[in-house]
């Protein structure tokens, strides 16, 4: 039995976002009376409803690329029907459109949770570059969805004032919080999370940059992971990120990641856990669920026992359940290797029909 078949693994969700977006002339957005929304499945009872798109993000640079920031506009219909910030979002909400926005909201996070998410990671910073704005934000969205999921929040921002905000107005009800991340350039966040007794992502990102190699990745962990110690973090709160960098850019991207955390593991044993935004390494590739399918089944094996991942897309269970001699899994596996350099013999496959997928 391989690695990846008993280890145990947890999924941190990252879908609740306001970076996340979709294609405008995809399936998930549609017209209704004239009016582009975007379609949902009501968290509930199942039933379709859609989320209008405001003015705010139908204004947007990113929506005249057709690409429809979906999370931030249901954030910004959310708040729009909080009085208290009417005045600083731009755009008539009607009730109706402030109700669809926080049931959006909910239907994403619980959609998750169903499909195996142990913690929501949530993250507002795109909505809008006033910090008062983003710090308001997080609280709203902190409070709704602690109403709703039964899972703990990861608070996720470049902003220590709005991790300090979502960490002020959270009551814990499914127990301690996540904070996402602590790194060498911002090591005050372990503050934060040790004052919380929260888990904390540690990001092995060094100081005004990010480390190519094993060797850099692992000392940049080992000083962030020493620091977390020092303040009484216990190891298994601590979820190490060793990068997972587009292999589609460095060849040597996927082994990087891997043998970090064959190295981490071996130093700090079984309890601390590594984690990483997993599928990054198949930014640019064809078929990308096949190449995170087969990172993560070597990720697992890696001893990797945590990701920041999408769960209704990606699934521990059907890796495990993967054929291994099968020619999609090995040649997916040679790029993410380096054996298959810039991933030539994968796109020709791919080219040929030969890999299945997208």
């Amino acid at each position: 039995m391989s690695t990846a078949e008993r280890i145990p693994f947890t999924i941190i969700g990252e879908n609740v976002h306001a970076t996340r977006s979709f294609a405008r002339q995809g399936k998930n957005v549609v017209t209704v009376d004239g009016v582009e929304a975007v379609a949902f499945k009501d968290a509930a009872t199942g039933a379709d409803r859609t989320c209008p798109i405001c003015t705010p993000v139908a204004e947007s640079a990113e929506f005249a690329k057709n690409k429809v920031k979906h999370i931030r506009n249901a954030l910004l219909l959310g708040l729009g029907g909080d009085r208290v910030l009417e005045a600083r979002l731009t755009g008539d909400v009607s009730p109706e459109a402030a109700q669809a926005g926080r049931d959006y909201l909910v239907a994403a996070a619980l959609r998750q949770e169903r499909n195996g998410a142990h913690w929501l990671d949530v993250n507002v910073d795109e909505i809008s570059p006033d910090e008062g704005v983003r710090v308001a934000a997080m609280e709203w969205l902190v409070r709704l969805l602690e109403g709703a999921a039964g899972v703990p929040l990861s608070l996720d921002s470049s902003s220590m004032p709005v991790l300090e905000a979502g960490f002020r107005s959270s009551t814990r009800p499914r127990g301690p919080l996540m904070l996402n991340s602590a790194s060498a350039e911002r090591p005050e966040a372990l503050d934060l999370a040790a004052a919380n007794g929260a888990a904390v992502v540690l990001s092995a990102a060094g100081v005004g940059g990010l480390p190519s190699t094993v060797e850099g990745r692992v000392a940049n962990a080992n000083a962030i992971f020493a620091q977390a110690l020092e303040r009484g973090i216990a190891p298994s709160d601590c979820h190490v990120d060793l990068l997972v960098l587009p292999v589609g850019v460095d060849s040597e991207a996927g082994n990087g990641f891997l043998g970090a955390a064959r190295r981490f593991r071996d130093e700090h044993g079984p309890d601390v856990r590594l984690t990483g935004g997993l599928s990054n390494v198949s930014f640019g590739l064809p078929n990308r669920k096949l190449v995170n399918d087969a990172f993560l089944a070597l990720a697992m094996d890696a001893g990797v026992d945590s990701g920041i991942v999408d769960p209704n897309v990606i699934s521990p269970e059907r890796v495990r359940a993967m054929d291994r001699t099968a020619k999609p899994f090995r040649m997916a596996a040679d790029v993410l290797t380096g054996v298959d350099l810039f991933a030539m013999e994968y796109l020709t496959a791919h080219r040929a029909g030969e890999l299945g997928g997208d």
